[in-house]
């Protein structure tokens, strides 16, 4: 009983904040309580903060915004430079189109990224071996398409999968926090 109202208090705050930042942003998109993609054209990618995370000017405001999908390496984390130079070199300075997905807990707005060739830059960077294809987060019909573009990345050895085992950013993270002391 008690667990039941703090799932509902937890979603109806999710959903309130959620709401509060959609509205601010003028991206609202819910409809009847269910999210759906909202498509935002002519963003201007500020700047790549790493491998999967842009900054965008939309609507005057600066937007954080995280590629939906994939997980790029963290910060000091092998090929994390690489990764980001790359995203850097396909998205600094150009005007980009977004499908938005989802609202992380940071706040970002998560979301495919299409330039103006109408390239997707989420299975670019799973493509050239600069990402992986997120086990948690991408459970759609194009995941799967992104999953063989990775294990051709693995078999071509190219970007980050010039290491027989590359560590995966999830795991990264998680061995972090283990060996972080509290």
């Amino acid at each position: 009983m008690i667990a039941d109202c703090i799932s509902k208090l937890k979603l109806t705050n999710w959903i309130t904040t959620v709401v509060k930042y959609l509205s601010m942003m003028g991206l609202m998109f819910f409809a009847i309580g269910q999210a759906e993609a909202k498509t935002i054209d002519q963003v201007f990618v500020k700047k790549v903060k790493d491998g999967d995370s842009i900054q965008v000017v939309y609507a005057g405001k600066t937007v954080e915004v995280r590629l939906w999908g994939i997980d790029a390496p963290e910060y000091r984390q092998a090929y994390s430079r690489v990764a980001k130079k790359f995203t850097k070199k396909l998205l600094q300075g150009k005007t980009v189109q977004l499908v938005v997905k989802d609202i992380d807990r940071y706040d970002r707005l998560v979301a495919l990224v299409i330039d103006d060739t109408g390239a997707l830059i989420n299975s670019i960077l799973v493509k050239k071996g600069y990402a992986w294809v997120h086990p948690y987060f991408c459970k759609e019909a194009m995941c799967e398409k992104w999953r063989l573009l990775e294990v051709e990345a693995r078999k071509k050895r190219t970007g980050l999968w010039k290491e027989l085992e590359p560590t995966p950013p999830w795991v990264y993270k998680k061995n972090k926090r283990k060996s972080s002391p509290i």
